[in-house]
């Protein structure tokens, strides 16, 4: 380190315990330097040419980014910091720093963080050198200000530079020594009168922070920069040790796209052709001018997945994007994603491997994911049928498991959460934009997400489209409002205000980019599906009577609950009185449980179609609307909102396939009303509590004045008019219905005054980093951090296991593990696994506000989990004890566990009967 004074040498920037080893700071800070430089080269080009374009070029972004890496612990050239040593126990370090002229006290009344301290002294050293504008200068000094995950406010900047001036002499020469240092190494001195000419982009400034803390991280680890004498190649043997995968690069694909779809998804098989839809999403993203937002509204089982991989691996190719993030409503139709996607990756060619990552807080319970682990890796991670077996496109690289770097992975499936996350006031956000922003953003199901998620959707989309970011949204059944509100919130940043074009046409495709808004029709290939809509009583017998006619000479019949215990009883009832075979699927099953009946269902009933029953009754709730991809000769579901009936029917008459007698013709029987007769209807109080009076009284007068319904032609028209202003209901209703609406109405507004809490600042009235992250909002990371972008009361969770009177096991059918032994000492990593997948979150009666302190005590007392606070896979979990057949008791209930059932919990006086 000959370039530096002894002074500025004898500066520490980390130190390793009582031990006699430090780590200069000036060191820590080259080091930095140096990863982000290499870093730096592995950027997707739409990051590097957004980077260019606001910076003066390449050569110039750069410098820039390996200048703010290079002085980003600027601030622990400090009295501030370097004290802390004391308490450390390396007097050594601070006695060097005083021997060199620099006066270190014992101890700093109020000492201020250095990050705060670095982006004062920053702002001062360019408003000396450069007589920087400090509003301008704060673009550059926010960022060194930010890089521990969230940005001091105005008022703490005063106060830092306050206190810096009561320093003694010494410090701040070491602080600008640093500078200007750095200026010259990283080559920021000849564009710092350019950077400060004009004010530098805020999405630059946020995504600057992300690069700056990954290379923080990277520097900071001990294992790739060991402390002790320096030693030639530093950076370049860590790297080469950390082998971090380059951004992806798929290859150009030029010629037929029907071959396109072939080689990329070869299961459809050698013979598959682009549907209408599929070849014009094609046309539509080799055409797009500019980065820009796609949204496609197509019927349930149309291939939208298959549009919209396509889509983004031509976006990526063309304006230069690393890699995809794909997001789904839940944890359970994100599993299944991850498979899918995966394959097509594999499939896709491109230059090298690239990251893999599964994001949600079950991810490591995937089998899949957890095979693709670097530790499991021992094998070809694929297997072509044409070419044998060959490595993995995309593989999981173990330095993205780290906490808060999930998203920072070249490829990301997970829940739509880790997307809205993106829109959180909340630490280390930086980082989730930086992931999102180097990906092609495909968000499926959006219909899904409420007015309190849209509320973030929104946000995060705004500033996907500063980013230049290209987004692919999917739904069957999006009301039009929201599709104009997704439209704006993109264009908003990234073109401003645009005229957005009115169509009736469906399947659409609209398209957002720099050339404005338009929207694409397209004619499916074949008819419409015509179904029948049929009202029937509410009773158990008309329900019997009605499913055991029409199975007389065979079928396959689902019927969809809106709740789990209505779900529970109807199959309890059905499996009683039919003579066939009845299944039941909800979310209060382990999750082992649940994803085998789930495969067995869609091996059953999936397209293939080889096993499919004669005779079977499939009683679900909302898990049966959403990604599985089965097939019903006959639909019976509760009356929900327009909107998922229509999903619910999408799972009915889907594939093409001869039908049992009297089933020939698509029919949907809709239930769950107490009376279709009275003006207006009565609705059972679990589905008002779900869905609102509102929504459940437009379906009901949409279903009363329907006969039936063609599938996919009327799927726009039925949405829109359950979602306009006004109710359209019948006139007998008015009064009510207007009441309801009303109720509603202030619901939503009341959701989205509780998102903004914790709302991100708007890029478009945001300058500079300053209190940007700052808020309210919590780790996401942290247990139960994703309900802050879900308007919803926190679930308990417990993990349950088999009191067999010796003891506890895990139960029974549930992998490798099953019932095997727990013990009361810390379980070994398999096993903990095994015993982490059966978790069941406790339904609303026991996880609420009013009893769930009782409950929690209850279980507490009831099972000593010490032991699992080692293991990582249990550590913060609750059991929940249960015997041998399956029967126990919690705050008075009776809870009864099976597999036929999943999770029963009675009421307190049912439970005192027995």
């Amino acid at each position: 380190m000959a370039d530096w004074s002894e002074r500025a040498t004898s500066c520490w920037g980390k130190l390793q315990g009582n031990e006699t080893m430090h780590l200069p700071l000036v060191r820590h800070l080259q080091d930095a330097g140096d990863v982000m430089r290499a870093l730096w080269a592995q950027q997707p080009r739409n990051v590097r040419r957004l980077f260019a374009e606001s910076l003066g070029g390449e050569d110039a972004a750069c410098a820039f980014v390996c200048f703010l890496a290079s002085v980003h612990d600027l601030g622990k050239a400090s009295q501030h910091f370097a004290f802390k040593a004391y308490p450390a126990g390396r007097p050594d370090v601070a006695d060097a720093m005083r021997a060199n002229g620099l006066d270190v006290p014992l101890h700093v009344d109020r000492p201020r963080g250095h990050a705060l301290l670095g982006q004062a002294h920053l702002v001062d050293w360019l408003a000396r050198r450069y007589a920087a504008d400090p509003l301008k200068a704060q673009h550059l000094g926010g960022i060194v200000g930010g890089h521990h995950g969230s940005n001091p406010t105005d008022t703490e900047l005063v106060d830092a530079r306050i206190a810096l001036r009561q320093e003694p002499p010494g410090w701040a020469e070491v602080r600008d020594e640093i500078m200007d240092v750095f200026a010259t190494r990283s080559g920021a001195e000849a564009y710092l009168e350019q950077w400060l000419s004009k004010p530098i982009p805020v999405e630059v400034q946020v995504l600057t922070i992300g690069l700056v803390i990954m290379a923080d991280w990277i520097a900071s680890d001990e294992y790739l920069f060991p402390y002790g004498p320096p030693e030639a190649d530093r950076a370049e043997r860590a790297l080469a040790k950390l082998n971090l995968p380059g951004a992806w690069s798929p290859v150009e694909s030029a010629g037929d796209p029907d071959e396109l779809l072939r080689s990329r998804f070869p299961r459809l098989g050698p013979t598959a052709r682009l549907n209408a839809m599929q070849r014009e999403m094609v046309r539509v993203a080799e055409e797009m001018e500019t980065p820009g937002l796609l949204l496609l509204e197509a019927p349930m089982g149309s291939g939208k997945t298959e549009d919209a991989l396509l889509a983004a691996e031509i976006l990526a190719q063309r304006f230069g994007l690393g890699g995809v993030f794909v997001g789904l409503p839940t944890m359970a139709t994100s599993n299944p994603m991850f498979a899918r996607v995966k394959h097509w990756l594999d499939h896709v060619p491109s230059d090298g491997v690239t990251s893999v990552n599964l994001a949600h807080s079950k991810a490591g319970l995937n089998d899949e994911f957890a095979g693709l682990m670097p530790w499991a890796r021992t094998a070809p991670a694929i297997y072509d049928d044409e070419v044998g077996t060959r490595e993995a496109a995309a593989t999981v690289h173990a330095w993205f498991l780290g906490r808060k770097k999930g998203m920072l992975a070249n490829h990301v499936i997970g829940t739509i959460d880790q997307a809205l996350f993106a829109g959180l006031k909340a630490k280390h956000v930086v980082l989730r934009h930086l992931g999102l922003a180097t990906k092609v953003v495909i968000i499926d199901e959006v219909h899904a997400a409420d007015s309190y998620m849209r509320t973030y959707l929104k946000r995060v989309l705004t500033w996907l489209g500063r980013y230049g970011t290209p987004v692919i949204l999917m739904s069957a059944t999006l009301p039009p409002s929201q599709r104009e509100e997704l439209l704006r919130a993109y264009a908003d940043g990234r073109t401003g205000k645009v005229q957005l074009p009115t169509t009736d046409g469906y399947p659409v495709i609209h398209a957002v980019d720099d050339a404005g808004a338009t929207a694409v029709g397209v004619e499916l290939e074949g008819n419409d599906v015509h179904v029948a809509l049929t009202t029937i009583d509410d009773g158990m017998d008309s329900l019997v009577t009605e499913v055991g006619q029409r199975i007389e000479d065979g079928g396959c019949v689902g019927v969809i609950c809106n709740t789990v215990a209505r779900a529970q009883e109807v199959f309890d009832v059905l499996s009683r009185r039919l003579d066939c075979e009845v299944v039941l699927l909800h979310s209060r099953f382990l999750a082992p449980h649940r994803a085998a009946r789930e495969a067995d269902l869609v091996r059953r009933l999936g397209p293939s179609g080889d096993k499919r029953p004669d005779q079977i009754v499939v009683v679900g709730t909302q898990v049966l609307e959403q990604s599985l991809d089965i097939d019903f000769d006959l639909m019976i579901t509760d009356l929900a909102p327009v909107d998922l009936m229509l999903q619910r029917i999408g799972r009915l008459h889907r594939h093409d396939r001869s039908r049992p007698k009297g089933l020939e013709r698509p029919e949907c029987l809709i239930r769950g009303v107490d009376d279709w007769f009275t003006d207006p209807p009565e609705f059972p109080g679990g589905a008002e509590r779900i869905y609102g009076r509102d929504s459940l009284l437009r379906s009901a007068a949409i279903v009363e004045d329907t006969s039936s319904v063609a599938i996919p032609r009327d799927i726009p028209t039925l949405v829109a008019r359950a979602y306009q202003i006004t109710p359209d209901v019948p006139e007998a209703w008015g009064a009510a219905a207007r009441e309801a609406t009303k109720v509603a109405s202030c619901d939503q507004s009341s959701k989205v005054r509780r998102a903004g809490d914790f709302l991100l600042d708007d890029p478009r009235r945001k300058s500079n980093l300053n209190a940007l992250i700052n808020g309210p909002a919590s780790d996401p990371d942290d247990s139960h951090g994703y309900r802050q972008v879900r308007d919803s009361e926190d679930s308990l969770e417990v993990i349950v296991v088999v009191d067999d009177g010796d003891g506890y096991r895990v139960p029974d059918d549930v992998g490798p593990y099953s019932g095997g032994s727990i013990g009361y000492s810390t379980p070994e990593g398999p096993l903990a696994r095994a015993l982490a997948a059966c978790t069941l979150a406790l339904p609303h009666s026991l996880s609420g506000m009013w009893i769930v302190d009782r409950v929690i005590d209850e279980l507490e007392a009831a099972v000593d989990v010490s032991a699992w606070q080692a293991s990582p896979w249990l550590k913060g979990q609750l059991a929940l004890a249960v015997s041998p057949e399956g029967v126990g008791e919690l705050a008075g209930r009776r809870i009864v566990y099976d597999l036929s059932h999943g999770l029963i919990v009675e009421s307190e006086q049912k439970a005192i009967r027995q």
